[in-house]
């Protein structure tokens, strides 16, 4: 097992101008961090390429960065006092502590219905004497226990261009569900879990002392934060905020009922723990209302989803305009204070609400102006412009020439949700759908099926269900052509034995 001692390396002089750094490289000057093994060392050629200890030179930011402004006490922290002074005990709703273990092991394990009969188990009862007794009583006392940032509902009034039958454009008032993302990168920047696991300075990662070839593994060592912190003022820290949302049907029991949540976390938290489901560190900021819009006309209803979705995320967002451009002190998980700037670096979403977000049209590129017919094509087109889209937009609107408009399939958005937050483009914003665009586009739709229009559906299962048994890998007994339906999970099963196939 290899592990680095050290994260820290030596900074270039406060004020280097980028022409200093790159003699710096050139000269060798970047810190190397130290690399040990815990294991016995193997001969080199029996060790695996890419399981090798390789060298780390970081180079850190040029400049001042996460000023420490003061000392406080995280919210954490906080609500812990208050119970203290109180004579509150920390498992607070529940009776003891044991409780507090059932319950959460309940709710990790357990289905509602399931929960229902394991709580009405007599043993259960006689021994422990838990004070919820379904999961109803259990809901309420979760319900009871202290939360972060608070929830609201904003209603959304939407009038139509449909006449009713009172001879009045017909209308209607949506819930828009919303907590404060501001408050909620507060309690992410503060949550002291996440102490030994966040950083508050880019910096940049080669593999030689040369500093030629760069590493890319947490977010802090892209060149966007890096750019990035060079439009702030000294001492300042970036919060990467990444957003994801995905319209999603409730269940396959409530008819068409939808819901449109929207996540939030940042990028000061390293990867392998902001990805863990456990940690915590993806939170919900909103239900976006989803509406069959039908007080308006078949012609007109496209666009006003559009307009209403965009209209709801900026108010969701409005929080941050402000905060990324002034900044706001936090406290850390360290307990000082710091100045946090909040910025959209990142949204994470499939291609139908990429190309919503970005206001163009569903067979456009949401991140090039490249033409349709040619997406595919080993073509170097620049990105979109965000002001240069903003642009177009208006312009279409004040009914002036729409030749740019037409020509990069856009949307008449009024106003979209990004273009008043600041240092953020839209356009790099948008991640890669490694679902819809990966396993999906370039595997099962390419791919896979340029493999079966050569020796057929029949052959295709037929190898699939020939296939060997092997620990960690799925064998299709029935093949794959008559699954309807594949989730991620599938797809990753199905390429790691299509080599075989």
């Amino acid at each position: 097992m290899v592990r680095p001692l050290d994260c820290s390396s030596a900074c270039l002089p406060r004020g280097a101008s980028p022409a200093d750094t790159d003699r710096r490289l050139r000269a060798g000057t970047l810190a190397r961090l130290p690399y040990i093994s815990t294991s016995p060392p193997l001969p080199q050629e029996a060790v695996p390429p890419r399981a090798r200890p390789y060298s780390r030179y970081v180079e850190k930011f040029p400049g001042p960065v996460g000023q420490i402004i003061g000392k406080a006490e995280t919210q954490f922290e906080c609500m812990l006092r208050e119970q203290r002074a109180h004579d509150i005990p920390p498992w607070h709703p529940f009776a003891t502590l044991e409780e507090w273990e059932l319950a959460r092991w309940v709710v990790k394990n357990v289905g509602q219905a399931k929960a229902d009969s394991l709580l009405q188990q007599p043993l259960l009862n006689s021994r422990l004497n838990p004070s919820f007794h379904n999961s109803y009583s259990l809901s309420k006392m979760i319900d009871a226990l202290l939360t972060g940032p608070s929830w609201t509902c904003e209603l959304v009034n939407v009038k139509g261009d449909r006449i009713g039958e009172d001879g009045k454009p017909m209308e209607s008032n949506l819930e828009l569900w919303m907590r404060d993302p501001l408050e909620c990168i507060r309690e992410l920047m503060g949550n002291p879990a996440f102490r030994d696991v966040i950083s508050y300075a880019p910096e940049r990662v080669y593999e030689d002392e040369t500093g030629t070839q760069r590493l890319y593994d947490e977010m802090w060592t892209g060149d966007w934060w890096w750019n990035t912190q060079l439009k702030l003022p000294p001492g300042a820290v970036v919060a990467p905020v990444i957003l994801s949302s995905d319209k999603t049907s409730l269940s396959q029991h409530s008819g068409d009922k939808e819901a449109w949540p929207v996540y939030l976390t940042i990028g000061n938290i390293a990867k392998d723990v902001r990805c863990k489901p456990s940690s915590r560190a993806m939170v919900l900021i909103g239900y976006l209302p989803v509406s069959k819009m039908e007080m308006f006309t078949t012609d007109t209803r496209s666009a006003a989803r559009y307009r209403l979705y965009h209209y709801c995320m900026a108010q969701l967002l409005k929080t941050l305009v402000r905060a990324g451009s002034e900044g706001v002190d936090m406290t850390c998980p360290d307990g000082f204070v710091r100045r946090i700037f909040p910025i959209l670096a990142a949204y994470i979403a499939d291609y139908p609400e990429q190309c919503l977000i970005a206001c163009c049209r569903q067979n456009t590129c949401p991140i090039c102006p490249v033409e349709p017919k040619k997406r595919g094509e080993p073509l170097h087109p620049n990105f979109r412009d965000p002001l240069q889209t903003l642009s177009d937009i208006r312009a279409h609107i004040r009914g002036e020439d729409s030749t740019r408009f037409k020509a990069h399939n856009l949307r008449p958005i009024f106003s979209p949700f990004w273009h008043n937050l600041p240092h953020a483009n839209i356009h790099t914003c948008i991640t890669p759908d490694i679902l819809h665009q990966l396993h999906k586009g370039v595997f099962k739709d390419h791919l896979v099926k340029w493999c079966t229009d050569l020796i057929g559906d029949d052959e295709i299962d037929s190898r699939f269900e020939r296939m060997t048994d092997f620990p960690g890998l799925r064998q299709f007994a029935s093949g794959i052509s008559t699954v309807s339906q594949w989730t991620g999970t599938e797809y990753q099963e199905m390429e790691r034995v299509f080599i075989g196939v």
